[in-house]
């Protein structure tokens, strides 16, 4: 992986990024949160967030999963969210999970993680009811994610575990799909692992070059990217 590749990418990137026409609360926060870490200009992206805001949350097909990546990506342009991180921890289950499903459990517990909240119910409710329809890479780099953002110290023997796992799946350089190789690539750098991601970021920057651009791909793309290279 060499800089002077990921400078040429992320210019015409962001360029790109800035300038196209946001069409769900998904992309906007994907928009946000990558122009934000590059040091763009994310007003336009912001502005649309607070303005599709319902309240203390974002109504969607998905609330609940909206509403943390909403949050996360504006706590992460610091932007306080604090109103929608009460929501979340309102809408948890007596179980511990987010409405049983292991995707909206664990972006709430990233979005609660950001926020400086620890809730180990969510974390006991991710490590307790382990599937193994859950063993698919991105779905496994999430809860990666979600686990060190809550309690990396704690959880420690199943993060590496789960990242041991990720790198074994790994086939050269890549985990099939383009956004899933960058949310796998993702959890790795968060696991202190940025040593073993480079072929990946490699790969990860010749497909994206030579396919269509979409937005949330592009915005993976970036904060992957950006990731790897404040690490």
């Amino acid at each position: 992986m060499y800089p002077e590749r990921i400078t040429d990418f992320s210019k015409r990137a962001l360029d790109w990024l800035g300038s196209v026409q946001i069409t769900s609360v998904k992309e906007a926060s994907q928009i946000a949160k990558a122009l934000c870490l590059w040091g763009r200009d994310a007003s336009a992206a912001i502005e649309w967030l607070q303005h599709a805001r319902s309240g203390e949350h974002w109504e969607s097909g998905n609330p609940v999963r909206d509403s943390a990546r909403a949050c996360a990506a504006l706590m992460e342009c610091g932007i306080s969210c604090e109103d929608t991180v009460d929501w979340l921890e309102e809408m948890q289950s007596d179980s511990g999970s987010w409405n049983d499903d292991v995707y909206d459990t664990c972006y709430a517990l990233i979005a609660l993680g950001i926020m400086g909240r620890q809730n180990r119910q969510g974390v006991k409710w991710l490590l307790n009811n382990f599937s193994g329809k859950w063993m698919h890479p991105g779905t496994i780099a999430l809860i990666n994610s979600a686990l060190i953002h809550q309690d990396a110290k704690g959880t420690a023997d199943q993060i590496q575990r789960n990242s041991l796992w990720l790198l074994s799946q790994c086939t050269d350089d890549n985990w099939r799909y383009t956004a899933t190789s960058c949310l796998v690539v993702q959890s790795l750098i968060l696991d202190g692992r940025s040593g073993d991601v480079g072929g990946s970021l490699d790969w990860v920057l010749e497909r994206v070059e030579v396919g269509e651009w979409k937005v949330s791909v592009v915005a993976l793309v970036l904060i992957t990217l950006k990731m790897y290279q404040d690490d």
